[in-house]
């Protein structure tokens, strides 16, 4: 009897270390991992590998921000040179800065990479590739918290472009656009499918400012081409407008 209870006694004092030793274990060991809550609804979640935390997906846009907001950004020769990917990779997302922005999942179970693509398309593939967890073992993980997005209005008419475009949302485009551009952009709006409005936006949200003056902005980025291996630098001009409203000229 006096045995016994000492054992319990014991049991009782490891415990929280033996809780807490797993609770890290099972963060470690599924980091970069997409979870699917199979308890409740089907809820998607991401392991961060750099901090070992959960951010819930949600929506398609919900899982878009998350690509965004916590991607590696890459140079092109390290999507291309690789069909394997080492473990330094594994689970992580990768932005190609040189190809426009084009982001990939680097998948840790077969250590390969999946193109993300849209909205819609990223996630498909992370559900595709997700793992079914209980509610249990999800709760062990932290949950992360992603910075807040910032207001609209505060946003730099280039990103404020990009985010129309990427919404497909010409109310919302053709004003951040001088008048003389509105055919062009009507054209080309209607000519470029999603993908093709995708690497625009891109593009666009890729831009630097990289002059102003008191009527004029210049943004620049490089854009990559693939087919020929080269790069090739774009300027965006900005013209502050009678109105004083700053207005995009060119395209």
């Amino acid at each position: 009897m006096k045995k016994l209870l000492i054992t319990i006694l014991i049991s009782f004092l490891f415990f929280p270390i033996i809780s807490f030793a797993e609770t890290k274990n099972l963060a470690q060991k599924l980091f970069g991992r997409i979870l699917l809550q199979v308890q409740s609804k089907g809820e998607a979640w991401y392991v961060n590998p750099a901090d070992q935390k959960r951010y819930y997906l949600g929506r398609p846009s919900d899982a878009f921000n998350i690509m965004k907001k916590i991607g590696l950004g890459v140079k092109h020769k390290i999507i291309t040179n690789y069909k394997i990917y080492p473990a330094s990779f594994l689970g992580k997302i990768l932005i190609d800065v040189e190809n426009n922005g084009k982001a990939y999942y680097i998948n840790p179970t077969d250590k390969k990479a999946y193109y993300l693509g849209r909205p819609d398309d990223a996630f498909v593939i992370m559900k595709k590739l997700s793992l079914g967890i209980t509610n249990e073992n999800l709760n062990q993980i932290s949950i992360g918290q992603l910075p807040p997005i910032k207001p609209t209005d505060n946003l730099s008419i280039m990103e404020q472009a990009a985010i129309a475009i990427r919404n497909n949302d010409q109310s919302k485009i053709k004003p951040l656009f001088s008048p003389s551009m509105e055919k062009i952009i009507e054209y080309g709006l209607n000519y470029l499918d999603a993908e093709g409005r995708l690497t625009l936006a891109n593009i666009l949200s890729s831009s630097s400012l990289i002059s102003s003056t008191d009527d004029q902005k210049i943004y620049s980025t490089k854009v990559y081409f693939s087919l020929g291996g080269y790069e090739v630098p774009v300027k965006f001009y900005v013209q502050k407008q009678p109105d004083n409203k700053w207005l995009i000229t060119n395209l």
